[in-house]
C-alpha cells in the first residue's frame, strides 16, 4: 500500500491560486503566455553515496547471540554477512547463488544435505568461504552439555545435526542430521568467518557491529561505526554483481520525529521507522519528493499470560481474561489509521498476509440458551474455521468470562473488582515491552478493557521483550504484552510456547508463560521432522488450535511497517516480512535529473 504523496489541501489551495491568476490576467486584458509544463524525470546511475536513516541501533557483532541478536543488527549485518537462503521480499525463500550454486537433499534416512559452495566466495580479507566456516557455525550453536547457554541465541536445528564435514578443498559441505529437521534452510544464516571468531571468541564483547569482526562475504563491508553512524562500502573482494551505489550511510536517530526533520531536509534518502505515528506519515508523506510504501511486517504484538503450575491463573481465569478483551476495539484505535486492511490476529505462528494465515471467519461461539459456555474451557469459543482459520471472540464476552470467574471462586459486585473468598481483589501485573512502540501506546487501552471487566492491573515497564518476557518467566508478572517476530520457519515460532530447547532464556527457548503440554510438544516435534511441508503444515495448525484450546497468548494484531524514499533512491525494495532490507541495498541507486542527451545504460534490480 501507499501512502498519499500529498495533503488535499495542498493541492486545493494551488488549484485556485492558478484559477484566481487567470481570473486576473484576463481581466486586464493582457494575453496569457502559455508556459509549457517541464517535467524532471529522474534516472538511476552508478556510482554515488546514499543515506539511510533508522530508529535502532545494532546491539553487538555477532546476530547468533542474545545480545546480538536484534533486528538492527540483523538488518546490518545483511548486507555484510552471506546465507545459503534469503527471505524474498514477500516472505518465500531463494538460494543464494553468490554463496552456494547448489543446495541438495540426498536422502531423508538419514536426512543429508549436500552445499557446493561457489567457487569465487571469499571473505573481504581474501580467505576463501568454505566449509571450516559451516563446522565452526555447528560447533558453536549445537549446545553441547559443556557450552555456555548464555552466548547462543538459539540451538534449533543445530543441535539436531549429526556431523558437518567438507570436502573438494572445503567447497563441499555435507550435512548429516541424527534426526530429521524440516526447516534445515534457515540452518547457517549469517555467516561468520571462522578464522576470525575463532580468534576474538565467539561472544566477543561488542555493542555494535565491529568491521573487524564482522568481515564481509556481502556486497557491501562495514568500512567505519560510530555511535550514530554506519559507514558501508562496497565489498573490493565481492565476486557477484557490484552494488549500485558506492556506499551506504546508516543514520541512527535519536526518534521519529527527527527521522521526518532528516527526510525533510534530503539527509537522508531512505527511512525505516520502528514505529508509526500520525505526525511522522503526516509530515513525511506531504513531501513531494518523498514515495512510501506502508504494509504489514512480520511482528505480532499479543497477550500472554503466565499459564506455570506457580501461577495464579488458572486455565478458567486465563480464558475469562481473553473474553474481557475487546481486540476489535485495539485494532481499530492502534493500527486501522494506519491501514485499513488491517485484522485482529487469528494465528499465534503467522502474521497476517504470509502464506498459511487465515482470516477468522465470521461466525458465533457455541453456548447454552442461557449464554454460558457449554464447558469451563476454551473449546466452547474456539473452533477451526473454513480454511484453518481460528474463531476466538473478537469482542467482549462479559457473561461468559464472569461465569468463568465465578467457577474460579471468584465474585464480583460491578463496577468493582474481582475478589476472591477472604474479599482480597485480584491483582494483576502486566509487563509491558518499551522498547517496541506499539506495545507502548496499547498498553493504556488493555489496561482500561480489562479495568472495566473487573480485573485490577498494575503496569511494569520492561527494557525489551526479553525483559518483559524474563519477568512473566520468573513469576515477577501474571500477564505480558510483548510482540513476537514470525518468520517463515514456523519451527522457530513454535520456540515460544515449548520448553523443548531448554529452560526460558536459554538456547533460543522463549517459553516466557512457563506452559507445559505433552499434546502440543508432541504436535510441535512431529511437524518439525516432517519433510512434507503439506503434512507439516496441518501439524503446526493443530499445535495451534491447541494453544487457543489452552488460552496460552491472545494475539492482537500485526505490526505494521513503513518504508519512505527520496526520488533521488531507486531500486528500493520493501522488505516488510524479513530483515534483508540491506541485502537488497545493492541494487539501490542515487537517481539524477535525466539530460536529454542521457545514454545510462540499466543498472541491476532485483
Amino acid at each position: 500500500m501507499s501512502y498519499p504523496g500529498h495533503r488535499p489541501g495542498w493541492r486545493r489551495s494551488l488549484a485556485l491560486c492558478g484559477a484566481a491568476l487567470a481570473f486576473l490576467v484576463a481581466g486586464s486584458g493582457i494575453a496569457a503566455a502559455t508556459t509549457p509544463k517541464t517535467t524532471v524525470t529522474y534516472v538511476s546511475v552508478a556510482g554515488g553515496s546514499l543515506s539511510f536513516g533508522v530508529t535502532q541501533s545494532p546491539t553487538g557483532c555477532n546476530a547468533h547471540t542474545p545480545t546480538g541478536d536484534s533486528p538492527a543488527t540483523l538488518m546490518v549485518l545483511g548486507a555484510v554477512l552471506p546465507s545459503p537462503f534469503m527471505v524474498n521480499p514477500d516472505g518465500s525463500l531463494t538460494s543464494n547463488p553468490n554463496l552456494i550454486v547448489q543446495s541438495e537433499l540426498i536422502s531423508t534416512k538419514p536426512e543429508t544435505i549436500v552445499y557446493t559452495l561457489n567457487a569465487k566466495a571469499v571473505w573481504s580479507d581474501g580467505v576463501p568461504i568454505t566449509a571450516k566456516d559451516f563446522t565452526y557455525a555447528w560447533e558453536q550453536q549445537r549446545g553441547d552439555p559443556t557450552s555456555n547457554p548464555a552466548t547462543v541465541a538459539s540451538t534449533a536445528g543445530y543441535r539436531d545435526i549429526k556431523s558437518v564435514k567438507g570436502s573438494n578443498n572445503g567447497r563441499t559441505v555435507t550435512v548429516i542430521f541424527r534426526q530429521p529437521f524440516a526447516d534445515w534452510q534457515m540452518l547457517f544464516s549469517n555467516l561468520l568467518p571462522a578464522h576470525i571468531m575463532k580468534k576474538v571468541g565467539w561472544n566477543p564483547t561488542c555493542t555494535t557491529v565491529n568491521p573487524a569482526i564482522d568481515l564481509s562475504g556481502g556486497p557491501f563491508r562495514i568500512a567505519k561505526v560510530s555511535a550514530q553512524t554506519i559507514v558501508l562500502r562496497t565489498n573490493p573482494k565481492w565476486w557477484g554483481t557490484p552494488p549500485n551505489a558506492r556506499s551506504i550511510t546508516v543514520h541512527i536517530a535519536s526518534s521519529t520525529t527527527q527521522l521526518a526533520q532528516w527526510v525533510g531536509s534530503n539527509y537522508v534518502q531512505v527511512a525505516l521507522p520502528n514505529a508509526l505515528s500520525p505526525a511522522f506519515l503526516d509530515e513525511v508523506t506531504s513531501l513531494p519528493h518523498v514515495q512510501s510504501s506502508i504494509s504489514l511486517s512480520d511482528t505480532v504484538l499479543q497477550m500472554e499470560m503466565a499459564s506455570g503450575p506457580d501461577s495464579q491463573l488458572t486455565p478458567d481465569m486465563r480464558f475469562a481474561l481473553a473474553l474481557s478483551l475487546d481486540r476489535q476495539a485495539l485494532v481499530n484505535r492502534q493500527a486501522n489509521w494506519v491501514l485499513s486492511s488491517e485484522q485482529v490476529a487469528t494465528s499465534h505462528i503467522y502474521a497476517q498476509g504470509q502464506t498459511g494465515y487465515h482470516s477468522s471467519p465470521t461466525t458465533t461461539p457455541t453456548t447454552t440458551a442461557n449464554g454460558v459456555p457449554t464447558t469451563s474451557t476454551s473449546t466452547s469459543t474456539t473452533m477451526i474455521g473454513q480454511g484453518g482459520s481460528i474463531n476466538f471472540p473478537v469482542i467482549p464476552s462479559p457473561q461468559q468470562a464472569a461465569t468463568l470467574m465465578t467457577a474460579s471462586g471468584y465474585t464480583r459486585t460491578p463496577p468493582g473488582t474481582w475478589q476472591n473468598v477472604f474479599g482480597v481483589a485480584l491483582s494483576l501485573r502486566l509487563v509491558v515491552d518499551d522498547g517496541d512502540p506499539w506495545a507502548v501506546a496499547t498498553a493504556p487501552q488493555l489496561e482500561s478493557q480489562l479495568t472495566n471487566a473487573g480485573f485490577a492491573v498494575s503496569i511494569i515497564p520492561a527494557a525489551s521483550a526479553t525483559a518483559a518476557g524474563e519477568a512473566l518467566s520468573d513469576g515477577s508478572a501474571d500477564v505480558a504484552l510483548i510482540p513476537r517476530t514470525t518468520s517463515p520457519f514456523l519451527s522457530q515460532s513454535m520456540a515460544w510456547y515449548s520448553d523443548l530447547l531448554g529452560p526460558p532464556g536459554q538456547d533460543g527457548s522463549q517459553d516466557w508463560s512457563n506452559y507445559q503440554s505433552t499434546a502440543f510438544e508432541n504436535l510441535v516435534i512431529k511437524a518439525s521432522q516432517q519433510l512434507n511441508p503439506t503434512t507439516a503444515a496441518t501439524d503446526y495448525t493443530a499445535a495451534d488450535l491447541q494453544l487457543w484450546d489452552d488460552v496460552v497468548a491472545v494475539p492482537l494484531f500485526t505490526e505494521p511497517s513503513a518504508l519512505v524514499w527520496s526520488r533521488k533512491a531507486g531500486g528500493v525494495t520493501p522488505t516488510p516480512t524479513s530483515d534483508s532490507l540491506l541485502w537488497y541495498a545493492q541494487y539501490w541507486a542515487v537517481r539524477v535529473p535525466e539530460a536529454t542527451n542521457n545514454t545510462t545504460p540499466a543498472l541491476p534490480t532485483p
